[in-house]
């Protein structure tokens, strides 16, 4: 069985050595050579301060490539671009929207910020989840941000231009801005990711980075793209850092060099999605397969889930209740990782599920 090394790693030190770590959004694969070479090359050469406003190549680059227009602004990373949009877009004591189940910091932005938490939780139909168009637009009146994530963060839905156009003439109707989290779009299957700007221009900020994709989340960096009234609000909240020089060269290379791997590595991620999908259906367990991420959203019939796979299996998930009030039976699987040690971490699952 192939494992990293435990001491450079947050995902592979973070639990006891008996214990298989499917938890942290971090793919066990080594990094792409292009990207290797680019660190190497940028290491050997400058490494004083970059000109604050960053790479003007990379934002060419970012601007192209995801097919968006609009002012650039990095900044350490998404999370830190939740933070700030939060900071930016509302005050103490107002309401943020989002969709729940989300990815944990989404909902740490808004409460640690002392606002409160819009939750328009996504309908689970027989053919997975879907956005509430009716309670977003009930709770659109009590705010004026809305926080998206698309590609969806843990459920891997990749939402369809219909849906997105819907939500975006609900944001015209109140008023809303929009922060869209698409750091996992080029991690798609089956349908290509459709960025919210091309149908909300004027009111969307989107966030992107290269850590998912192109698995740099130990050099973080990431980008706000958008219309440049919303990126200059956003940027009086960011960090007064200059752009992490490594980490600018990394992500100029993927995007430049990087398709290759990209496509080798989701061809890997999709033969483990299918796994966990047949492995999930034999188990009983309630699971759509994602249409875009390296996560698995599972429904379990047991209350603390995470926890208990935990005891009795040794092997760590993201507990659901993390991603929003109500989801403690459900956990989030990062199935990034190699065949062996997925194998092995189902395996166990399945013996500690006959004990539930």
């Amino acid at each position: 069985m192939v494992l990293p090394p435990r001491k450079d790693s947050l995902k592979w030190s973070a639990y006891p050595e008996d214990v298989l770590p499917l938890w942290v959004a971090d793919m066990d694969f080594p990094v792409a050579e292009p990207i290797r070479k680019a660190i190497r090359e940028r290491a050997e050469g400058f490494l004083g301060y970059p000109p604050r406003e960053g790479d003007p190549e990379l934002k060419d680059l970012l601007r192209e490539k995801a097919g968006l227009e609009g002012e650039v602004a990095f900044m350490p990373g998404v999370v830190v671009g939740l933070y700030a949009a939060v900071a930016a877009f509302t005050a103490p004591g107002q309401g943020v929207l989002t969709q729940v189940p989300i990815y944990p910091p989404f909902l740490a932005a808004i409460r640690e910020q002392k606002r409160t938490v819009l939750a328009n939780p996504l309908r689970e139909t027989e053919g997975g989840y879907r956005l509430d168009l009716e309670g977003l637009e009930r709770l659109a009146y009590a705010t004026r941000l809305l926080l998206f994530c698309h590609p969806h963060n843990p459920t891997g839905r990749v939402f369809t231009e219909e849906e997105l156009a819907a939500l975006a003439a609900i944001a015209r109707k109140h008023d809303l801005i929009v922060v869209s989290d698409e750091l996992h779009a080029p991690l798609t299957y089956h349908r290509a990711h459709t960025p919210l700007a091309r149908l909300l221009p004027e009111r969307t900020l989107t966030l992107l980075g290269p850590g998912k994709a192109y698995n740099l989340a130990g050099l973080p960096l990431g980008a706000a793209v958008g219309p440049k009234p919303l990126v200059e609000a956003l940027r009086r909240h960011l960090p007064h850092t200059f752009p992490n020089v490594l980490a600018m060269a990394a992500w100029k290379a993927a995007l430049e060099e990087g398709e290759g791997w990209l496509r080798e590595t989701l061809e890997r991620l999709k033969a483990n999605r299918e796994r966990v999908a047949a492995w999930a259906k034999a188990a009983g367990l309630g699971h759509f397969p994602p249409e875009g991420t390296y996560l698995a959203w599972l429904k379990t019939p047991i209350p603390k889930a995470a926890a208990f796979f935990l005891k009795e299996a040794r092997v760590a998930l993201n507990p659901g209740e993390n991603f929003g009030e109500g989801y403690d039976r459900y956990v989030r699987l990062n199935f990034a990782t190699y065949p062996e040690v997925l194998e092995e971490a189902l395996r166990r699952l399945s013996e500690a599920l006959k004990k539930a």
